[in-house]
């Protein structure tokens, strides 16, 4: 005999410290960690420094990203970037991108969905 039963579940998942960071890429700007003991800022933000510290601080951004390399895909374009003021590099969704521009801007994506959206700028 089986009993077939429905069972759900609804999480709550607290991000703690890295919710300042998506509530910022829900808003449209950039938020980093920047390491007390090597001052290497990255983006997105580690907890952790690559210099085994854990103490760190938030900084704004410009949001504007240089492109370094650009790919695309079923789902869209994207590239590695680097972020003006972040020591290391990350890979964002290119909005409205025709291929010959070399930076972004970061633009606001959905609370649902928070992630790293640029779209062309002129200015660096």
């Amino acid at each position: 005999m089986k009993i077939s039963k429905k069972i759900e579940l609804n999480y709550n998942i607290s991000l703690g410290k890295m919710s300042k960071w998506l509530t910022g890429l829900t808003e449209g700007f950039a938020l980093a960690l920047k390491c007390i003991l090597c001052e290497k800022v990255s983006f997105p933000p580690q907890k952790i420094c690559t210099c085994g510290s854990y103490k760190n601080s938030w900084i704004k951004l410009s949001g504007v990203a240089e492109i370094v390399t650009i790919t695309s895909g079923l789902d869209g374009n994207y590239g590695l970037v680097k972020f003006e003021g972040a020591s290391t590099l990350t890979v964002v969704k290119l909005n409205n991108f025709k291929g010959t521009e070399t930076f972004g801007k970061i633009l606001k994506s959905s609370s649902q969905n928070p992630s790293i959206i640029i779209t062309p700028t002129e200015v660096k």
